[in-house]
């Protein structure tokens, strides 16, 4: 095919015998594509982490689907890195442009035509599958790719590198680390962060009918942060008035060169929720320290700078090598004055927040977008955002759009929460019946396995529906939930 050059096609036996083909598109935007040799007839792209960078399949990795007789690709963008570097795009529009949308619209085209010539025939049906920068990319497959994808599952979606990742984000880095030279400690550390999260939760835990480290609906915890500033006699279960701000700062719709962001929501802060805010939002650089941002993306072999949390490794690797092209920048004294500006400049590359989907639910195409109510990082609210903004262009997109908020759930996955409903078979059932979905199941599942780990399990609702318990029943049992829509 034109400006494609294979360097892999391998036999591969594991998980299943399947074909192994490695290439490279145009300069260097590389993929990788497994073609089952007991094939299902379909296709699907899963999409990456963070600043991409190498073959992470979210497809692949949450529900194993080569060995289901997918066909499936991946792509790193066109650069290899770390995850949580963008170094590679200083100066580099080709490289800019191919991480923003083209890398996947010429990797989807290109499997097609592929899988088209090995097995002698199309592929039947057509998804993408990605969270995180996956769920990014799959609305931007979504806005600007209308014709590639049947369905489109878009988890925890990074649709707003300007806004969110770097103003949002560099905003956020202010406030938990004034003085960008010190890392190490936030101003609300491990210990203070406790007393925020018990403090949040003894309020609101119980609000929705059951105590179990799980908010259904933040939007219902009317805590008042303020109150736990320290007086006179300061104990351990306190915050300093410093503290006290910058949870306010972190909670509240923060503004910044001329635009705003909403803040966390509440039930996020607890220490042991494994993706919350000791990973996105205060945490503090330990030397040699790794940190696990994205559930199933790969350990990165490649160097990656001391960074105290994602979030603040994020905005300040965007300011550097997409707004302001200076590896030496940092937001020491930074106002924003000047932030609109690159901020227009770099939205129509990187950002995926067109609400106008008709050209996509014209083709027949579905899609599903969630976020997890406990995520850390793309706060749900500003998914939330999205989602009412498609309907205000256009009140009947719900008959092709569906939005769901999981109680308990992180990024991407995992938390207190179950995280285990199957949106591949979700979309799958759509296309077939044309019942868009009002609830789904939501079994706990083991956190490696994705298979179901006997605890069984609740329901999640398609927003503005709200995960409801019955006041009285099993709380494992999904019977004992309805979705009702708040009043």
């Amino acid at each position: 095919m034109p400006d494609v050059t294979l360097i892999v096609v391998a036999h591969e036996v594991t998980p299943k015998p399947h074909c192994q083909v490695v290439g490279v598109i145009g300069t260097e935007t590389e993929f990788e594509l497994l073609l089952p040799d007991d094939w299902n007839g379909k296709f699907i792209m899963g999409g990456s982490g963070g600043f991409a960078g190498n073959f992470d399949n979210a497809a692949n990795d949450y529900f194993n689907v080569v060995a289901d007789g997918w066909a499936t690709v991946s792509t790193d963008t066109g650069h290899k890195g770390s995850n949580i570097v963008a170094s590679w795009a200083l100066n580099n529009l080709e490289r800019q442009v191919s991480f923003g949308f083209q890398a996947v619209h010429r990797t989807a085209v290109t499997s097609k035509a592929i899988i088209a010539d090995y097995y002698g025939s199309e592929s039947q049906r057509n998804l993408f599958f990605g969270c995180s920068r996956g769920g990014g990319q799959a609305l931007m497959a979504a806005q600007r790719s209308p014709a590639v994808f049947d369905g489109i599952y878009a988890g925890a979606p990074a649709y707003s590198w300007t806004k969110e990742m770097a103003g949002r984000w560099t905003h956020d880095a202010q406030v938990m680390y004034p003085d960008p030279n010190q890392i190490t400690t936030p101003v609300i550390d491990a210990e203070a962060l406790a007393v925020l999260g018990r403090a949040i939760m003894d309020q609101c835990d119980a609000l929705d009918g059951l105590e179990d480290g799980i908010l259904n609906d933040p939007r219902q915890c009317d805590f008042d942060i303020g109150s736990l500033t320290c007086g006179e006699s300061e104990t351990n279960q306190c915050l300093s008035p410093e503290q006290v701000a910058a949870a306010k700062a972190i909670h509240g719709e923060a503004e910044f060169g001329g635009v705003s962001w909403p803040g966390t929501p509440m039930g996020v802060e607890l220490p042991g929720n494994p993706l919350g805010w000791l990973v996105w939002i205060s945490g503090g650089y330990v030397e040699g320290g790794e940190i696990d941002f994205h559930p199933g993306s790969e350990q990165s072999a490649f160097e990656e700078p001391p960074i105290p949390n994602a979030t603040w490794g994020f905005a300040t690797q965007m300011m550097k090598y997409f707004f302001y092209n200076d590896p030496e920048w940092t937001y020491e004294g930074y106002d924003f004055s000047d932030y609109a500006h690159h901020a227009e400049r770099l939205s129509p590359t990187l950002d995926a927040d067109d609400p106008d989907l008709s050209e996509f639910r014209a083709g027949g195409g579905k899609l599903i977008i969630d976020n997890g109510w406990m995520d850390g990082s793309l706060t749900a609210y500003g998914t939330i955002d999205y989602y009412d903004s498609v309907l205000k262009f256009d009140p009947s997109a719900r008959d092709d759009v569906r939005l769901f908020v999981r109680p308990g759930v992180t990024h991407c996955r995992g938390g207190p929460g179950p995280d285990g409903t199957n949106y591949i078979a979700a979309l799958e059932d759509w296309l077939d019946s044309g019942v868009a979905p009002d609830q789904l199941d939501a079994p706990y599942v083991d956190p490696l396995t994705r298979e179901p780990n006997g605890k069984g399990g609740r329901i999640i609702c398609a927003h503005p529906a709200v995960v409801t318990y019955d006041g009285s029943g099993d709380p494992n049992e999904p019977k004992s939930f309805s979705c009702q829509v708040p009043g």
